[in-house]
């Protein structure tokens, strides 16, 4: 008897810490970045960034913002069609990589602050 008891604790623990996992993976998110504190040493980490979109161009699918947080620029790159946000301050979590020798971002989620 005692062992089917240790058994069911067992597993009732085990999905309670699965699902804790879950849940603090959707909801843990970086610090903001300063896009001036970003180089080549970060590259495939991600980050948050916060600033405001000077330039967006759309192509083939693709969106290409710029956006400067009174420290620096850098270019974001998000594989999809999205709306407008030339001239938005946005929130940007993403992942930093290289192109054509430049950092970049890789949008993972893109939401406007103001």
């Amino acid at each position: 008897m005692k062992t089917r008891t240790l058994l069911k604790f067992s597993l009732i623990t085990t999905l309670i810490g699965i699902y804790l996992v879950i849940v603090l993976a959707n909801n843990l998110e970086p610090n903001i970045t300063k896009i001036s504190d970003i180089n080549e040493n970060m590259i495939d980490e991600w980050v948050r960034i916060k600033g405001d979109v000077t330039n967006q161009r759309n192509i083939n699918g693709l969106t290409i913002f710029t956006v400067y947080d009174g420290t620096a620029g850098i270019r974001a790159v998000i594989y999809k069609d999205v709306g407008n946000f030339e001239g938005a301050e946005v929130i940007i979590l993403g992942k930093i990589f290289e192109y054509k020798d430049e950092i970049e971002i890789e949008i993972n989620k893109i939401e406007v602050v103001r």
